[in-house]
């Protein structure tokens, strides 16, 4: 177990504020410099430092958050281990970007619930940077993530490759091609966007896709940007503009024609979902064990590895 010393430097880091970290553990605030100067002495170096008033980390100090932070994630899931075997409550903590959360998991999440009536579970859902957040200090044993994410902190498996492509309402009318369509991405730069929030997956994957076509989201005259992928789809089926998002956050629109894609002659993009956790997670084996009797054969014929 971690002592309350470590905690204390955790939370500092969290707060990069010792007053602030001293009322989110409830104890005084020289109590908290004490456990700092403890720790400085006890491994012989400066964990902290300040660049007028604002305080940042040393080396050092991002050297022993980062290995203490993963210890102490490690503990964590430890301790949800220990209670399944104890009671045999399946602990479950993860989390999914928008997209994943509302049209992606409903279906394998019930059919856990069927084999595991006794499963404890918490699914987050949020946006990519949240969710990496989230595993970093650990509310959350991995995420199933839409948005690109640095691949040297974090182990991965493919959860399933999308077709990513602009749609639009039947009853839209472009406002410049003079085609019904559009033919080319340039095409639908003077069209209103809806779009996701900074931070969402679906923003990331637009951005990266304008960037290889030598675009930006500010080359778009007019970008209305809402954080709810239902209530852009409710503009789009208004005909209030276009969007960019995954076949699957409209497969039934698609099939009833309420919506439909719009056809480009240069852009074809497929993206994969990805399930993520923190590398040096201990109990990696365990969570090989999860996905498989979360997400059964979707997973393991993804992985490329066989049996999890």
């Amino acid at each position: 177990m971690l002592d309350n010393r470590t905690i204390t430097f955790l939370t500092v880091c969290e707060e990069m504020n010792f007053t602030r970290a001293a009322e989110k553990l409830h104890i005084s605030q020289p109590a908290v410099t004490q456990h700092i100067q403890y720790i400085e002495s006890y491994y012989h170096v400066k964990l902290f430092r300040f660049i007028g008033k604002k305080l940042l980390l040393t080396d050092a100090g991002k050297l022993l958050r980062d290995t203490l932070t993963s210890i102490h994630n490690n503990e964590i899931y430890l301790k949800e281990q220990l209670t399944y075997l104890t009671d045999q409550r399946k602990p479950l903590h993860f989390g999914a970007t928008l997209t994943v959360g509302e049209f992606m998991i409903a279906q394998p999440l019930s059919q856990f619930l069927h084999n595991y009536e006794a499963a404890s579970i918490t699914v987050t859902v949020a946006n990519t940077n949240e969710l990496l957040q989230k595993l970093d200090n650990g509310s959350i044993d991995f995420a199933i993530l839409e948005g690109d994410y640095p691949h040297h902190l974090y182990r991965h498996l493919p959860y399933t490759v999308e077709n990513f492509f602009p749609v639009c309402s039947p009853n839209y009318q472009f406002t410049t091609c003079p085609q019904r369509y559009p033919l080319t991405l340039h095409d639908l730069i003077e069209e209103r966007l809806l779009l996701r929030e900074e931070g969402s997956g679906t923003r990331m994957i637009l951005e990266q896709s304008l960037a290889c076509h030598e675009l930006n989201l500010i080359d778009f005259h007019n970008i209305i940007t809402i954080g709810n992928m239902n209530t852009i789809k409710e503009l789009v089926l208004s005909a209030c503009g276009i969007t960019f998002l995954y076949e699957t956050a409209v497969e039934k629109e698609l099939l009833t024609g309420q919506i439909q894609k719009i056809e480009l002659q240069d852009f074809d993009v497929q993206h994969e979902i990805s399930i993520v956790w923190k590398k040096d997670n201990l109990f990696e084996k365990s969570l090989f064990e999860l996905f498989a009797q979360l997400f059964g054969d979707r997973v393991i014929s993804n992985s490329g590895q066989g049996k999890l």
